[in-house]
């Protein structure tokens, strides 16, 4: 019996020097989801998420974070972070001359900046 629960410990042990114990997600494969179910369900749930991300930038950072999002059948949604409008803090971009947003996307060669067109 303790040479049972020994050798579970030792594999335990093993497992977790291995694999740290944590499940790693593979990387997703960016293309168009055929399915029109399961995009629509793919969309709402990355929709939330990234509100639910917008949310916390602004909580922990004291941000104020504007974010608009169409769905493919052209419903909008927005998201506030203050009690001002989306339109009010777009309206700030318009006011700057010359703003460059940093997308921070790695590229394979360079990083790109995106000149914001409103």
């Amino acid at each position: 019996m303790e040479e049972e629960a020994e050798r579970m410990r030792v594999q335990q042990h093993v497992a977790a020097e291995e694999g740290g114990g944590k499940k790693k997600r593979g990387k997703v494969e960016l293309r168009r989801i055929e399915d029109r179910t399961s995009r629509q369900v793919r969309f709402s749930k990355r929709r939330s998420g990234l509100f639910k991300k917008a949310f916390e930038l602004s909580v922990l950072c004291d941000a104020e974070v504007a974010l608009v999002v169409f769905s493919p059948a052209g419903r909008l949604y927005e998201f506030v972070s203050s009690n001002t409008s989306v339109e009010e803090i777009f309206g700030r971009c318009r006011g700057l001359p010359n703003t460059v947003i940093d997308l921070n996307i790695d590229a394979q060669d360079s990083r790109i900046d995106y000149d914001m067109q409103v």
